[in-house]
């Protein structure tokens, strides 16, 4: 998932909760039961997680293009290490 996707993604599942929410509220408060507005929200995070979690193709839309590795001499050269003092 690219960083365009991931945007995209945290959108959805934060539309998705809210209009779930808001509609579990609203029928919640005309039938006057809380279980309804609990159960609107869980089912809109169930809906969000199908919905957000898997890396569907498109939220990978905007590839990065990543650098090429730098190449590392090829050259050895010996390592001298310094003498340690001794008491």
């Amino acid at each position: 998932m690219d960083f365009e996707g991931q945007k995209l993604a945290e959108k959805l599942y934060q539309y998705i909760i809210i209009l779930f929410g808001i509609i579990g509220w609203i029928a919640g408060f005309i039938k006057q039961s809380f279980q309804i507005t609990v159960y609107s929200v869980a089912l809109g995070t169930l809906i969000a997680l199908i919905v957000c979690l898997p890396n569907y193709s498109f939220f990978n839309k905007h590839q990065l293009k990543w650098l090429q590795p730098k190449q590392q001499p090829t050259t050895t050269t010996p390592t001298t290490t310094s003498p340690t003092a001794t008491k």
